[in-house]
């Protein structure tokens, strides 16, 4: 998008086969994880604010749950249509950011087994749960054990990495950012078919200094979710488990508040007000880049598509994901399962479509002096593959264990 000024949506409109298949699959997929996410993460942030308030009846914890979600639901929807996201973004930014420096001192202050970690990093294995999981009684263990291995996998990797259904609307937002051909108002294929690319020795300079910005940004985001993720994972190995502490249930987030009371009891507050902020953030910020995801899914389809106004399609995709949401949040219990279909979807298998489509957009609309190396090349094949087969594996064990 930065080096053509059109989104790859538009650029996968024209792959082989019936026009548009690809943005209405990919699309379509993506537009119908939107409810369960923001039904999903508003009952966990829900469960969060309980034990952040005190809640303890345990047969009201479900009911105030739904409750406080609701509400973190009704103000998102009416915050989006009103305010930008800008502030949020800032703040959010400031306290994840505490939340993260302080994680990583926590890692190093537990002591860890750098040299399993290491080896689990680099060496791909599907564990098993310890013997006393299997043989536990309690209800929420027993559920989490009886789950297939590649169902958790791939809610891990939505859940951790994202799926389509924000990268569409992340690359659209590239659209505020002005960067490269995008600043330009290059016209789209969708009005000139294939975008000539002048391949002189400073255009292509330009190119791949237009290229930075976007690597910058990528890179960056790309590490903190890595760095985060290895964390979390190491000091629930070090910390959780030899207590047999399990998130489960009401539980989701609690017990990893453990990873900074080793320090001080008082810390439990801060990670309480770290969560807060990026689940609520998380939320809110959902609203505004499923309207970007919403609004790069309609642009191929037709001419009349492409000049509905922004406004408008928030005004939809309020209503569809505020309404679809609510509904669900009532109506499911837990929210690792509502998000299960969605994150298997939508964050994995679409994932290898768009890898391979990439590769199909990056040799037809490039100059060779400006594709993707040989390395890249095949680690995004490599990738595709991957999640393709473990989202078709993952889709398969879901709906076989319902």
């Amino acid at each position: 998008m930065t080096l053509t000024g059109e989104h790859p949506m538009m650029h996968w409109g024209l792959l082989p086969g019936p026009r548009n298949w690809v943005p209405l699959v990919i699309g379509t997929l993506s537009l119908l994880c939107f409810p369960f996410w923001l039904a999903g993460l508003p009952l966990m942030l829900g469960k969060t604010i309980n034990w952040i308030v005190g809640a303890d009846d345990p047969q009201l914890l479900l009911q105030h749950a739904r409750l406080w979600g609701s509400a973190c639901i009704v103000i998102a929807v009416v915050l989006t249509w009103f305010q930008t996201y800008g502030v949020l973004e800032k703040v959010q930014t400031f306290i994840v950011g505490l939340l993260l420096v302080s994680i990583l001192a926590a890692l190093f202050a537990s002591r860890p087994d750098w040299i399993n970690a290491l080896v689990g990093t680099v060496v791909p294995t599907v564990p098993d749960y310890p013997k006393w999981m299997h043989e536990s009684m309690d209800a929420g263990i027993k559920k989490i054990v009886q789950r297939p291995s590649w169902v958790e996998i791939g809610v891990y990797l939505g859940a951790i990495g994202g799926g389509t259904y924000d990268y569409i609307g992340y690359i659209g937002c590239y659209r505020e950012k002005a960067w490269g051909a995008i600043g330009r108002a290059c016209k789209g294929v969708s009005s000139v078919g294939t975008l000539p690319i002048d391949t002189s020795e400073q255009n292509i300079l330009r190119g791949r200094r237009w290229l930075r910005p976007a690597a910058i940004d990528v890179g960056v985001g790309f590490l903190c979710v890595l760095i985060f993720t290895i964390c979390f994972v190491m000091l629930g190995a070090q910390i959780l488990h030899p207590a047999r502490l399990v998130p489960k249930g009401q539980d989701l987030l609690t017990h990893q508040a453990n990873f900074l009371t080793q320090f001080h009891p008082a810390l439990a507050y801060f990670y309480q007000l770290g969560i807060f902020a990026a689940f609520w953030g998380t939320i809110y910020g959902a609203y505004e880049l499923y309207t970007r995801t919403t609004y790069e899914c309609l642009r191929p389809l037709s001419v009349k598509l492409r000049d509905v106004s922004m406004r408008k399609v928030r005004l939809g995709v309020l209503l569809y994901c505020g309404g679809g949401g609510l509904l669900l949040l009532w109506i499911a219990q837990d929210p690792v399962s509502l998000v299960t279909p969605a994150a298997i979807v939508g964050g994995v298998f679409t994932c290898g479509l768009w890898c391979f489509a990439m590769v199909w957009t990056d040799r037809h609309f490039l100059p060779p002096p400006l594709r993707m190396r040989s390395g890249l090349l095949a680690l995004t094949v490599v990738t595709g593959l991957v999640l393709t087969c473990l989202g078709i594996k993952g889709m398969w064990d879901y709906v076989a264990n319902l």
